[in-house]
């Protein structure tokens, strides 16, 4: 599911068939998988809430 290309710093997620299914219905676009770097997966996974 999860693969890291040794080239670049991208973490590939591979979609299941429900995920692929909500892609196509929010965006139009087909999708198999999404590709994040390290800073674009942590933001995803913690994102930070500045206060005011």
């Amino acid at each position: 599911m999860f693969q890291q290309s040794k080239d670049e710093n991208f973490i590939r997620i591979d979609l299941t068939d429900g995920q692929k299914l909500q892609v196509k219905q929010a965006t139009g676009k087909d999708a198999e998988s999404i590709e994040l770097n390290a800073q674009e997966l942590e933001e995803r996974i913690a994102p930070r809430v500045v206060a005011p």
